[in-house]
């Protein structure tokens, strides 16, 4: 063989190869599961593109987010795929969905509302993940055994309200930022971990922010606060803490209304607070929302005020 030819033939070879090695590659963000059973199918979810001897997964998602537009923000409910911590990212678009066993539009579905997603069980390693090849969404009406509703249903939404509103408060607390920090571990109605993260996800999404989760004091000690001491005069240890570049945001339980109910429903009572310094916070005090008997939350409010 010449060496002309010779040349051409290694080209195509390693043409060849690298098409091979770039087939299906997904993105690397978060771990994929290891040694993770798919889920029993689900008959009540429609796997319209399956093959005669394929077997759907079915994951069991709260829709965080999303549902007006066909985006949908999903925490897995239980242990899911990522034993109970697992976020994703799901584009409607054409996907056929099913609302109590039966066809139905894509309006049909709500922020809160229980779905199960029949896919191929492949899942991009991205924060959100993404699904495969989806077959379809099949979601359950409120009060139905698959989705009972209750006094916490769509809590997510609730919180992201509550976040944004105090967002928009003494805004010059956030302007500039590029963190912020987020803690909803004790908020009142007992948010799972995929909420929390999904919550935290889609509030750093909306505001342009990086969004790192943590209490207070958890925070502090992985080095986000800068303490400056203040110096002659000053009780000894005291110090102006502040976060140069984030502000920190929570929401906790308002403990003196334990108990409480409002014509028989239950209600939260809580603070949600931001702190960008010692010297400059905003806080929500003595918050409440009523939950009705069935379907979404109508609102809160908020008892006072506080700036420092």
């Amino acid at each position: 063989m010449s060496m002309k030819k010779w040349s051409l033939f290694l080209s195509l070879y390693f043409c060849l190869c690298l098409l091979s090695a770039c087939g299906g590659a997904l993105s690397a963000e978060q771990p994929a599961p290891v040694g993770m059973e798919p889920p029993a199918a689900d008959p009540g979810a429609s796997a319209l593109s399956l093959a005669e001897d394929e077997e759907p997964t079915i994951l069991t998602c709260r829709i965080v987010d999303g549902a007006e537009t066909g985006e949908l923000l999903l925490a897995e409910l239980g242990e899911g795929l990522y034993g109970g911590t697992g976020v994703y990212r799901l584009s409607l678009g054409d996907i056929p969905v099913l609302l109590d066993g039966e066809a139905a539009d894509a309006s049909a579905l709500e922020d809160g509302m229980t779905v199960g997603i029949s896919f191929n069980g492949a899942v991009g390693e991205t924060f959100p993940a993404r699904f495969g090849e989806v077959y379809s969404v099949s979601g359950w009406s409120v009060g139905t055994e698959k989705n009972p509703g209750g006094s916490c249903y769509d809590l997510c939404g609730l919180y992201l309200q509550v976040l944004d509103d105090l967002w928009q408060k003494d805004a010059g607390l956030n302007e500039n930022i590029s963190l912020a920090g987020l803690d909803l571990s004790a908020a009142p109605g007992g948010l799972t971990d995929s909420e929390q993260a999904a919550v935290a996800w889609r509030f750093g999404e909306i505001h342009g922010v990086e969004v790192v989760t943590g209490t207070f004091q958890e925070l502090n000690e992985q080095g986000y606060f800068t303490a400056e001491p203040l110096g002659e005069g000053a009780p000894e240890g005291a110090a102006f803490v502040h976060w140069e570049d984030g502000c920190f945001f929570s929401i906790e339980p308002n403990e003196s209304h334990e108990g409480e109910v409002y014509a028989g429903l239950p209600v939260l009572f809580f603070d949600a607070e931001k702190w960008r310094s010692s010297l400059g916070a905003y806080c929500f005090h003595d918050c409440s929302a009523v939950w009705p008997e069935m379907g979404t939350w109508s609102g809160y409010q908020v008892g006072s005020e506080m700036i420092s």
